[in-house]
């Protein structure tokens, strides 16, 4: 190696570093500066060494430096004479760190900071290993083979390759000329050429440095003591207090401490405390030190939680620091327990107290809720990085302590503070506005939980004020969330316009750019539940993106921009040929980007949809003081109108490309770009891309699914995992664009711009139906009838058969839904029937029938679920009396319908009747005189037939003698014996020739039988006695 020649700093550069030791901040610096830092703190820093995985490192190794120790103590070689490098080295603890593992780091402090390579560097990496410098430190960016910082304008990121796209594949490194710009920004930044000289570059960077004044440093003294004299106000105070808080390193972090014990001693355990703050805030420790108290203080059961246990090594050590301040010994008072699992590194997982009883601090997996039956406390570290219904499923009736990072440093986001901190403050009474701008939030308002929510503001690495943190946090627009601007009006929606954004304009570097810019990352952060720093790089270089604001009405005379109501963030997807997808589906590979088409290519396995052109909308941000109240809508509608071509115009002159980004050659000042672009233009004065779809996809809720659907969008795809952020399943949403052009041919079939989401809507409704039993039983009801409802107009309508329903649903079986829909059977009996109803229902195979969106639910729940009557009616909000006659009703229609095409199937099959029915004419009499007439008749008839007969007498002779003769005495005696006997009266008359002695003969005689005229016997006829 060449020795390094000795060079002469600039002055400026000594005074910078002096200053930044007197205050405790950090400077931004270019050129390796490690004498000059060591000289003005009095110690030797431990540097941090950040570099590609592929690059040249100078470092040597270990023999060599031990070899040059040796030496050096023996006294064989001079000093003046080695090498400068190889004594930096061996006097200096130097960590190298690839730029892809500074996750390894996080939670370590740093003296110096070197970042060579800087084309392997993104925001997320940028933020980890700023924020591990301690105060009076440097962050020192190495750019080799430069000539000047304006060949950082077009250096080509790594992280490039994962913007482009088939379609769009050439970048502008805007956000590297807005990094350059923003160096100006900082008030402790120097840029060196490789003499150690400044470079007059940037205008603000220039200028003379000034020793700190006494002035501000006694500021910092005071802000310093401020935390002294907390820690001696406690001195006289109970035990742990003192201790504890003497462990503190700011304010804010005693503060929290302090809240937290107060908690812990509180009666009732039912109290949630929120911690939530940027990182290096001391969250972590402040949460170790407030469980050494609740030890003390005798809780027995404690759990703590987080994404690993690696996280948590900061929590045991300030955990075992309290135990030392407060005279616990260990293997006397109290023993730690590893973890054995190789993936967590030996990590701490259980500490067990026994000093005057049996304590226990335990790690536990977010998963296992169903453990804490017996907990006193929770403690719930990073908790934004824990999926969110696991963070709702852990907050039972105990004590909650919970943090999380915030300004996504971690990429973790904001879904603790959006989602989980809001419910909590409805519970309590708070509004989401008053909670956010103080800083310890309490009530109890109507709420069984008191909610606590503290920020930490201070830093424990350096003082406040640090101009390297006022930097970062502007360059990469961290403090989005505090800078929303609240406007007094409230327009119609209908009265409000989408604008496009010039990208070029907004990242240019203006000061009133910069304002717009704030304004909208500020929505972004704000109405998402995750977001991270590299999502400013995406928005700055990719070039598929595109960015749309809904702003008030424009009034003339206006100086300043109006307030953003709403933000639309889309990305230009598709156009990608049948022959690169079948290479790509061949290798086994998927491209970046294209999210969407590649989704429903692999899903419905037809290449030719990648073909399609669509903008995908990444994210609606809604101004949370106008949220559902229609401005998210009115943008979408607009945006929907722009791309279906409703808002062209002849008159003005259009551009559809974007402009290229013409460099700065004003000399050799770097200065923001002059252009003559406006930073918004109307919807009509821009020409839009030929698309044939737009889509979305997002963690579905019901609320969401509810607003794209309003939007006239339509899933085909939801994931059969949930999501480890959100806890929901991912959905894939898209919106059929108006058009007649045809776009490939499947199997000889033309695909129709129009027509062309037909075949997947179908197949998804009927993966959907199958999949609710399964893995997506989880959906809510009324969430999954939604997701049906969706498809109503693009499933064709097709009534079933009775050949084809008797296959499910059998002749029996119809009787047995009769049965249960007159009452006379239990629903117990027809439960193996819901599903093949439910399918045939909503596969609209039964289109006749009805059901109110309530029945259908419970048809969901109970047939394509599998739920039980409790577990469909407990998220319906129903009571179980209610819901079975609802779903009573729904079989009984269902009944009806499924009946009627039995009956017409049957009706085909029976011989069809001939006669015709005669034609019937009314009369013109009387139903009286009809009477009289008919009465006339029957007597006439009876007097034609008496004609006819032969007189009985012919046949019998005198039938006088078969009277029945008596007096009334034997008539009053016979029918005195009462109903069902005989009556019998005695005649008293006979035949003139024939005496009693013949007659009795006559009737003892045996009957002969006598033959007709036609060779039939006949019976002759005997006189007899009658009896009745």
């Amino acid at each position: 190696m060449v020795k390094a020649e000795k060079l002469t700093a600039d002055a400026r550069l000594k005074t910078l570093i002096d200053n930044g030791v007197k205050l405790g901040h950090r400077e931004l610096l270019v050129m390796v500066i490690h004498h000059l830092i060591s000289k003005s703190s009095g110690e030797r820093p431990s540097i941090l060494w950040c570099h590609k995985k592929d690059s040249d490192v100078p470092r040597q190794s270990r023999k060599h430096l031990k070899k040059l120790e040796k030496n050096l103590k023996s006294g064989k070689c001079d000093i003046s004479k080695e090498n400068a490098f190889d004594l930096f080295l061996l006097s200096t603890p130097v960590r190298y760190c690839p730029l892809s593992d500074t996750q390894r780091i996080l939670g370590n402090t740093y003296g110096m900071c070197v970042i060579q390579d800087f084309e392997g560097l993104t925001p997320n990496t940028l933020c980890r290993v700023v924020e591990t410098v301690a105060g009076g430190g440097a962050v020192i960016f190495l750019m080799s083979c430069m000539q000047s910082m304006r060949q950082l304008f077009t250096l080509s990121m790594d992280v490039h390759s994962k913007l482009k796209t088939h379609s769009h594949p050439c970048v502008t490194p805007l956000f590297n000329e807005r990094f350059v710009l923003s160096l100006g920004w900082c008030k402790s930044c120097l840029i060196l050429n490789d003499q150690l000289q400044v470079v007059p570059e940037l205008p603000s960077l220039s200028g003379p440095v000034h020793p700190v004044g006494p002035t501000r440093l006694e500021e910092v003294e005071a802000s310093q003591g401020a935390l002294s004299d907390l820690q001696k106000s406690l001195e006289d105070g109970d035990k742990p207090l003192p201790q504890l808080v003497g462990c503190c390193k700011t304010l804010d972090q005693a503060k929290a401490v302090l809240k937290m014990i107060d908690v812990i001693t509180e009666k009732g355990g039912r109290a949630t405390v929120s911690v939530t703050a940027g990182r290096g805030r001391g969250k972590s420790a402040a949460l170790g030190l407030a469980v050494a108290a609740a030890v003390h203080f005798g809780l027995n059961n404690i759990f703590v939680t987080s994404p690993s246990p690696n996280n948590l090594g900061t929590f045991f050590e300030f955990l075992l620091k309290g135990f030392d301040v407060l005279g616990y010994e260990e293997q006397s008072d109290y023993e730690i327990i590893q973890s054995t699992n190789v993936d967590f590194n030996e990590a701490v997982v259980c500490v067990n107290i026994f000093r005057e009883y049996r304590q226990t601090i335990q790690y536990l997996d977010p998963a296992d809720s169903e453990k804490l039956t017996q907990a006193e406390l929770l403690v719930i570290d990073e908790a934004a990085a824990i999926p969110l219904s696991y963070v709702k499923s852990l907050i039972g009736s105990c004590n909650v302590i919970m943090a999380s990072t915030v300004n996504g440093y971690e990429g973790t986001g904001r879904s603790l503070s959006l989602k989980l901190l809001q419910q909590l403050r409805k519970q309590t009474g708070l509004s989401g506005a008053a909670s956010a701008t103080s800083t310890v939030v309490e009530s109890s308002v109507n709420s069984s939980r008191t909610l606590h929510e503290v920020t930490l503001e201070e830093s424990v690495r350096y003082n406040g004020g640090d101009p390297v943190e006022t930097w970062l946090h502007q360059l990469l627009c961290l403090d989005a969330t505090s800078t929303l601007s609240h406007n007094t009006t409230c327009p119609p929606p209908q009265n409000c316009q989408l604008y496009y954004v010039n990208r070029n304009v907004l990242l240019c570097g203006h000061r009133e750019s910069e304002e717009f810019l704030q304004q909208v990352v500020s929505l972004l952060v704000a109405s998402h539940y995750r977001n991270s720093p590299d999502d400013l790089q995406v928005l700055s270089d990719a070039p598929a993106h595109h960015l749309f604001v809904l702003l008030p009405p424009i009034v003339s005379g206006m100086k300043a921009l109006p307030t953003v109501l709403a933000v639309i963030q889309v990305c230009l997807e598709g156009g990608i040929p049948a022959s690169v997808s079948n290479a790509c589906k061949s290798r086994g590979e998927r491209p970046s980007g294209d999210l969407v088409p590649w989704s429903l290519a692999s899903q419905f396995l037809d290449v030719n949809l990648t073909k399609l052109t669509g903008a995908r909308i990444i994210r609606v941000a809604t101004h949370p003081d106008y949220q559902s109240m229609g401005y998210g809508s009115r943008a979408i509608n607009l945006l929907s109108d722009y791309y279906k071509g409703k808002h062209i115009t002849l008159d003005d002159e259009q551009n559809s490309k974007p402009s290229a980004v013409e460099a700065n050659q004003a000399g050799e000042v770097i200065v923001p770009r002059k252009t003559d672009e406006p930073l918004l233009s109307k919807l009509g004065e821009r020409v839009p891309e030929h698309l044939d779809y737009l889509s979305v996809s997002y963690g579905v809720t019901l609320p969401l699914l509810k607003f794209w659907c309003r939007a006239e969008y339509i899933p085909l795809y939801i994931s059969q995992v949930v999501n480890k952020v959100t806890g929901e399943h991912n959905c894939v949403m898209v919106q059929p664009l108006d058009g007649g052009e045809d776009v490939g041919d499947n199997n000889n079939m033309t695909i129709r711009r129009s027509s062309w989401v037909k075949r997947p809507s179908e197949e998804f409704l009927r993966r959907f139906l199958s999949l609710l039993g399964g893995p997506l039983s989880d959906l809510s009801p009324m969430l999954a009838l939604r997701v049906i409802q969706a498809h109503v107009n693009t499933v064709t309508t097709n009534e079933i058969e009775w050949r084809e329903l008797k296959t499910v649903i059998s002749g029996h079986d119809l009787q047995r839904l009769e049965k249960y829909s007159k009452n006379l059977a239990d629903r117990h009996l027809i439960t193996d029937l819901l599903p093949s109803i439910a399918r045939l229902f909503f596969m609209k195979k039964l289109p006749a029938v009805h059901l109110s969106p309530l029945q259908s639910s419970l048809l969901v729940g109970l047939g394509l679920q599998l739920k039980s009557f409790d577990d469909v009616t407990k998220p319906l909000d129903l009571p179980i009396e209610s819901a079975l006659g609802q779903f009573n009703r729904a079989m009984r229609r269902l009944l009806k319908v499924m009946c009627t095409v039995q009956e017409t199937a049957l009706a085909r099959h029976l011989p069809k009747s001939t006669a015709t029915l005669a034609e019937f004419t009314p009369v013109s009499i009387s139903l009286d005189q009809d009477l009289e007439d008919a009465a006339k008749d029957y007597d006439a008839e009876a007097e034609k037939k008496d004609k006819n007969q032969p007189v009985g007498s012919k046949l019998l002779g005198d039938i006088r003698r078969f009277a029945v003769q008596g007096n009334e005495t034997a008539w009053e005696a016979a029918l005195q014996e009462g109903p069902g006997s005989i009556i019998s009266v005695k005649s008293t008359k006979r035949p003139a020739k024939m005496t009693e002695q013949e007659l009795e003969l006559e009737l003892e005689r045996p009957s002969k039988k006598k033959k007709d005229k036609t060779g039939k016997s006949t019976r002759e006829m005997k006189p007899s006695k009658k009896n009745w």
